[in-house]
């Protein structure tokens, strides 16, 4: 009885149509917030990228590469085509804009800032490698930026060396952010700094009311002064680092290894291919970064068989490309311990 019947059909317009199409086309070239995440090029530090001027070095005997990932320029714009596409291929990571790059920090200061921790993670590479070799260095602390939410902008300048904050005499980062860790948004803190000022130098101390911090990932009301601090040192030893168009801290740990490398007849790499992650300090404590798989499949790509990695990004660490094997380290001692070890030593892993 009911087999005559057809089923009901709702025939689109013509301008429906069209109107759903360029609906689409909108869609897929309309800029979004989001930036990606994807493995760079590792570098190989066991070349020219390190050079000793005034010192006697040694040619390494393997290959040691800093690891890093591309990641969408703040101001490039992002169209919702991209997104798709880097979505449906890996390795690639599709985040929203505001986790990475916060409204309230412009896209040009957070390229500057990219490089000023690179040229401070060159300092502190440098200043724990020639402190594992026994050398003796004076560490400077600078401010490198002041921003536009902090009081300090109303005293403090560029290159303002930060001598002490609270009475605390500052001889490292922790130093600076310990001296007022008890202390809440609105307190103040005495920053005592020293300029110079038409060739002279000058000592002034002021008072700052903490903040709360606006910086990528920092937690709500965390207080802070608002500036960023970079860091320099007087080395007994010119050592330069030829690299360019990289930012960011995570290059301290395989720049610091790459330095010992070339200063003694050690020979750490012993033919080997490794690459590797993390920030360090001048006394060569490591520590996390972000895009820990993004870095180890670059360096896989790159043939590197041997991955030192910060211990406290274990917990970030999902999947390891076949035949590479991960080393955690939280020091540098550790690190050359690991690069020290036989070839059939069994590490500890994450």
């Amino acid at each position: 009885m009911f087999n005559s019947i057809s089923p009901l059909r709702y025939r689109w317009s013509f301008p429906a149509k069209f109107f759903f199409f360029l609906l689409t086309i909108a869609t897929l070239v309309a800029p979004i917030p989001y930036v990606f995440f994807k493995p760079g090029v590792p570098d190989n530090v066991s070349g020219k990228l390190i050079e000793i001027n005034d010192a006697p070095s040694y040619k390494p005997n393997g290959k040691l590469y800093i690891t890093s990932i591309l990641v969408t320029n703040p101001n490039s714009p992002v169209f919702g085509a991209e997104t798709i596409y880097n979505w449906a291929i890996g390795p690639h990571v599709v985040l929203p804009r505001e986790s990475i790059y916060p409204p309230v920090i412009k896209g040009k200061t957070v390229e500057r800032d990219s490089r000023a921790e690179m040229a401070s993670s060159k300092v502190t590479a440098t200043a724990a490698a020639l402190n594992y070799l026994g050398y003796k260095i004076e560490e400077i602390y600078f401010i490198s930026d002041i921003r536009d939410y902090s009081e300090g902008k109303n005293f403090f300048e560029r290159g303002d060396r930060v001598l002490r904050v609270n009475g605390t005499l500052i001889t490292s980062f922790e130093a600076i952010r310990n001296s007022y860790k008890e202390l809440k948004v609105g307190d103040l803190v005495e920053v005592e700094i020293e300029r110079s000022v038409n060739g002279e130098t000058k000592i002034i101390k002021e008072q700052v009311r903490l903040v709360a911090s606006q910086e990528p990932g920092a937690e709500p009301n965390k207080p802070a002064i608002g500036i960023l601090v970079g860091t320099t040192a007087k080395f007994p030893i010119d050592i330069d680092f030829n690299i360019r168009g990289v930012g960011g801290p995570s290059a301290g740990l395989i720049f610091a290894v790459g330095v010992i490398e070339k200063l003694t007849p050690e020979d750490l790499l012993r033919g080997r291919s490794i690459a590797g992650t993390g920030t360090i300090n001048p006394a060569g404590d490591v520590g996390g970064i972000g895009g820990i798989e993004e870095k180890m499949i670059g360096a896989s790509r790159k043939g590197a068989t041997i991955f030192l990695a910060p211990r406290a990004n274990c917990p970030d660490i999902k999947h390891v490309p076949k035949g590479l094997k991960v080393i955690p380290v939280s020091t540098l001692q550790e690190a050359l311990a690991a690069l020290r070890a036989p070839d059939d030593f069994r590490f500890p892993t994450c």
